[in-house]
């Protein structure tokens, strides 16, 4: 086998490893990832490109996400912890980027 031949080899292989381990996610997991990245992207609309909290896409699309998050099972004790864990500090993150969007101080912090 080539050089060549082995790169595509262990790209397929990793494709394929990062497929099943998308498909054994739960709901709540593959809902909670999609409230992180949101509440990560809220923070970077209002910290970074100075966007208000109730201007910003990413931010208003945070209540569906979390109301979703919740049908599906999660904040209970049945929720997988993973999920859980993510789901809870996407809320963090979200109250920090609607905190910064109200007082203007960028460099707010709790920590």
């Amino acid at each position: 086998m080539t050089q060549y031949g082995r790169v595509i080899g262990l790209g397929l292989l990793v494709l394929s490893i990062s497929a099943c381990s998308r498909e054994g996610r739960t709901q709540q997991e593959r809902i909670a990832i999609l409230l992180r990245d949101g509440a990560i992207r809220c923070l970077a609309d209002v910290r970074d490109k100075d966007e208000k909290y109730e201007k910003s896409e990413n931010c208003r699309s945070l209540s569906r996400l979390a109301q979703q998050y919740i049908e599906a099972g999660g904040f209970k004790d049945s929720a997988p912890p993973q999920a859980d864990r993510m789901a809870e500090s996407a809320r963090g993150t979200a109250w920090r980027a609607l905190v910064m969007s109200r007082t203007g101080d960028k460099g707010l912090s709790i920590w």
